[in-house]
């Protein structure tokens, strides 16, 4: 039953029906996210042991994960072959990248709206399909809505998370990271990510470039540089790419913005990712 065809069914039926994929006053009918891309990736992928690397080894790997979930629920750690990931890719829709396009300073309305009820709308409607597929005896997890996840600085890479949603979206073949170390994917780099851990075989359904930042116009060799000018407070540079610090600063600074002016208590930006080539698709295709 709980094939791959199964699994994304049951996410684009989510995110186009769900009731929490929703904006609020004053676009209370609108919704947060546009049809998703999924992708998979195998348990057993090398690249889970390559992220211990590139981010750190505090960065789970799939089985190590699973196997929190199965000791909770008294069974035996499944082994990584029979394990597989899901990624999906939910688009910020026109509207909201719009109207932050037109920002360059500080996020949108919509945007602070999206990053607030999008994220609890994504975990939300993931717990409900690994909460069904636990009460059909399917061994699952969301990392991200386990006491084991959490956000700090970890030496040498900064800011960091023990999931990276990124990471695994570019492991499932969904995307490539742009200069503004946002996955550039087929519908752009405005979005939201998110993945789960099942205890099922299922089959890589999209090819992984080899070339992490092959959809990047300035990587590929054409100047382009629009999300670094988007930038504003010059996180983004030619020289040194995509500045955490800088950029964390800025963000943790509009929390007392979105607040005074949309009384969202939320942080936010996303002015890099938006009015630039790789909005809403793949500005060059891998050579």
């Amino acid at each position: 039953m709980f094939d791959e065809q199964w699994f994304v069914n049951e996410i684009k039926q989510k995110i186009a029906t769900h009731a929490e994929n929703r904006l609020e006053y004053p676009y209370p009918t609108e919704p947060i996210f546009d049809e998703p891309l999924v992708g998979f990736v195998k348990g057993d992928d090398p690249i889970f042991q390559e992220l211990k690397t590139v981010i750190g080894p505090h960065h789970y790997t799939p089985r190590e994960i699973m196997a929190w979930q199965a000791k909770k629920n008294h069974v035996p750690p499944p082994p990584a072959e029979e394990l597989s990931v899901v990624s999906y890719v939910m688009p910020i829709t026109r509207a909201t990248k719009q109207q932050n396009a037109k920002r360059t300073d500080w996020p949108a309305e919509r945007w602070a709206q999206t990053r607030l009820s999008g994220e609890i709308f994504s975990q939300e409607f993931t717990r409900e399909i690994v909460s069904f597929l636990m009460s059909r005896g399917v061994l699952a997890i969301a990392p991200d809505v386990t006491p084991l996840f959490n956000k700090k600085r970890y030496p040498n890479v900064g800011w960091a998370s023990p999931w990276s949603h990124r990471h695994i979206a570019y492991a499932a073949g969904l995307g490539t990271f742009g200069m503004h170390d946002f996955l550039i994917t087929e519908k752009g780099c405005a979005h939201r990510l998110g993945s789960f851990v099942v205890h099922r075989r299922l089959a890589p359904n999209r090819r992984r470039p080899d070339d992490i930042h092959a959809y990047c116009l300035q990587y590929q060799g054409k100047q382009c540089l629009k999300c670094a000018r988007r930038c504003p407070v010059g996180a983004i540079s030619k020289e040194n790419a995509h500045n955490k610090e800088t950029c964390y600063k800025h963000v943790a600074a509009s929390l007392k913005y979105c607040l005074k002016n949309y009384h969202i208590f939320i942080y936010g930006c996303g002015i890099c990712a938006t009015g630039v080539p790789c909005e809403s698709g793949i500005p060059v295709k891998q050579k």
